[in-house]
């Protein structure tokens, strides 16, 4: 615990987000007649960055959250955000803004130490958790971009080592047929990651970030409460129905809670 809290007292010092780091929003993209902020998104993070190593918590997480709200994406950003957030006690969505970094950038050494250290402070400790599955863990260890070039590239390569083969001598087919075989295992690969992100969209995680929410068997707020959950408590959301949504727990509980009480990852 002494060296997260180091590592986290190192990392909150420096700000890492920076203009040439975040991502153009699609938003932006999609409509070229609307205005264009009044400043730029990487003065916009320096200003934060200003504003949080002067002890200006609240104001830095202002303006970072003002540049997640329109669409601009990076780890750094939403690293940064999520040391202001911790700073300022709003442990929920600082867990939530760590797990956006590192499905950006899975290798981030530092956003999962502070991960660490917020969820450290849990109140929920589940009860039968399993650990994920091989799947699953390959899944969050693996960027969507990297996924997408894994799939791409392969695939490209494989009918490519088709073409060649089929207007080689005989000699070279021996080691081109094995190459597209290959080519074709790791197209396969590449086309199962895609499909599980895909899937991932679909049920996406949320963190509770009220102090505490009832979980219900059903939809209705009329049925009295099974259990009861706390921040910082990490879940899947089956499905939504108005102002409440169907959950998940790690350890296979589920139930309903009310969707202001959570915040998607």
């Amino acid at each position: 615990m002494t060296a997260l809290l180091v590592l986290w007292l190192a990392a909150a010092a420096a700000p890492t987000a920076d203009a040439s780091a975040l991502a153009t929003p699609p938003a932006a993209a999609a409509k070229p007649s609307e205005p264009a902020p009044t400043a730029d998104p990487g003065a916009r993070a320096e200003q934060a960055s200003s504003l949080y190593l002067a002890g200006d918590n609240e104001g830095a997480a202002r303006a970072w959250r003002a540049l997640v709200d329109e669409g601009w994406e990076s780890a750094g950003l939403h690293f940064d955000l999520g040391n202001a957030l911790l700073r300022l006690g709003h442990r929920g969505r600082a867990i939530a803004s760590y797990l956006r970094a590192l499905r950006l950038d899975p290798g981030d050494a530092d956003a999962q130490a502070n991960l660490e250290l917020a969820r450290a402070q849990n109140v929920d400790r589940l009860v039968g958790e399993a650990q994920p599955p091989l799947h699953v863990r390959v899944l969050a260890r693996t960027p969507d971009g990297a996924a997408l070039a894994l799939f791409g590239v392969s695939w490209s390569a494989f009918w490519l080592l088709l073409w060649l083969r089929g207007r080689s001598s005989r000699s070279a087919r021996h080691w081109l047929g094995p190459a597209a075989l290959l080519a074709a295992l790791l197209a396969v690969g590449g086309g199962a990651l895609l499909a599980g992100k895909s899937a991932e969209r679909r049920t996406p995680s949320a963190v509770v970030i009220a102090p505490a929410t009832p979980v219900r068997e059903g939809p209705s707020r009329t049925l009295k409460p099974a259990f009861e959950l706390h921040e910082g408590t990490t879940v899947q959301v089956l499905e939504a129905q108005g102002d409440v949504a169907r959950v998940r727990l790690l350890n296979g509980l589920e139930g309903w809670v009310a969707s202001a009480d959570l915040e998607v990852v």
